[in-house]
């Protein structure tokens, strides 16, 4: 594939943004691996190739449907670049000797030129090269950094808070690392030690920052009292609490179980939130104010879902096998909700608040009462995104 510019990575995200979430990380690496092939067809050759174009990645993304260029702060359009940029800096982990330097910017210090005595790098000095190219170019983490400058400049008694949180920090992944392990600490686990364990997990994990990035702009965008993607990671003990929970996680599925476990009981002791490491939770998640949130080991949690405090997913009894709830993408769980059993909540509901769901719940239905029944339609097709909770459209 030729050189990316920054034209590329705008026409490829533009192109994403048509496209549903779920399917978007599947197409971006298919335009990807296209614009290589036609690459290499006009190489072979000497003109380009019929359909995928001259090789590069605009002429094959702008071959397909677009939407009109969004300003960066749109978070869907922030959320393409993001997985745009990632997506290529996979490709050029795995094979560093056929990607050009991504050329996206006009400071040289932006642009990586392999050579050869980079492949005697190791894989952790790599992913940590690749990560650094990817932090300054991070619309997330670049408006966090400016907010968090703002925030410094209009709040002088926060300045050690904000600078040892945010500002010392070169990336998101670090910030998140150094958050967590403040929280976490305690007298049976020194912070440094939490906070390496952290940088081990983001580094071996890329996907544990984009979660992250998406779990900010869902706050942003869902809660009326978040006006800045600083606050998140600042404050609020709902995103906190689910950013330890995804290291727990991967130290669950990486074999050290113990250390999950310990990773949930401080969470559960510092932010009163009790979610099992072996738990398996999507993206683009908002737990609002989050006091008393209980998620069992076997539950499934999809992408966009937003929930208040209160909310459990448990279990019904002792058994030990697959017992917990199935809650689908898109979701809307009131306050004080409780869903029980290995059931499943179809995407795009809504459960009422206070409501004690003990059976499966269709798509696009909303459920209320104890026990639950369906008591209208979703009222919209995005419950989990308007947070409308009122039921006055499905009675």
């Amino acid at each position: 594939m030729r050189p990316v510019m920054h034209g590329d990575l705008t026409a490829l995200a533009r192109h994403l943004l048509t496209l549903a979430a779920p399917d978007r990380p599947a197409a971006c690496a298919q335009l990807i691996a296209q614009a290589d092939a036609a690459d290499r067809f006009r190489k072979r050759l000497g003109r380009a190739h019929a359909t995928w174009g001259n090789g590069t990645l605009m002429a094959r993304a702008m071959a397909l449907p677009q939407r009109p260029e969004p300003r960066l702060q749109d978070a869907n359009f922030a959320a393409c670049l993001i997985l745009a940029l990632t997506a290529l800096s996979q490709r050029h982990r795995q094979n560093p000797r056929r990607l050009t330097a991504l050329r996206l910017a006009s400071p040289p210090d932006l642009v990586y030129h392999p050579r050869k005595e980079d492949n005697a790098m190791s894989k952790t000095q790599t992913t940590s090269k690749t990560q650094t190219k990817l932090a300054q170019i991070d619309p997330v983490w670049n408006r966090i950094l400016t907010e968090a400058h703002e925030a410094v400049k209009n709040e002088p008694m926060l300045g050690g808070l904000i600078h040892s949180s945010v500002l010392h920090h070169g990336s998101i992944e670090c910030a998140l690392a150094y958050r967590t392990a403040l929280k976490l600490a305690s007298g049976e686990m020194s912070e440094q030690l939490i906070r390496e364990i952290c940088d081990t997990a983001y580094t071996a994990d890329p996907n544990l920052a984009l979660a992250a990035r998406a779990d900010i702009m869902a706050v942003y965008d869902r809660d009326p009292a978040c006006h800045r993607f600083l606050q998140p990671l600042l404050f609020f003990k709902g995103f906190q609490a689910v950013q330890a929970y995804r290291v727990a996680h991967w130290l669950w599925t990486t074999g050290r179980q113990d250390l999950a476990y310990f990773f949930q009981m401080r969470v559960s002791e510092t932010f009163g939130v009790d979610i099992h490491p072996a738990a398996r939770i999507g993206k683009g998640i908002m737990i609002d104010h989050a006091h008393s949130i209980v998620i069992g080991e076997t539950a499934v949690v999809g992408d966009n879902v937003s929930m208040l405090h209160s909310v459990t997913l448990g279990g019904t009894g002792k058994e030990e096998e697959d017992r917990h709830p199935k809650i689908g993408e898109g979701v809307l769980i009131g306050a004080g909700a409780k869903v029980l059993g290995n059931i499943h909540i179809g995407h795009c509901s809504r459960i009422a608040a206070g409501s004690v769901v003990l059976h499966d719940v269709p798509p696009k239905t909303t459920v209320a009462g104890v026990p639950a029944k369906v008591v209208g339609e979703a009222g919209c097709a995005t419950p989990s995104i308007t947070m409308d909770q009122l039921l006055r459209d499905s009675l």
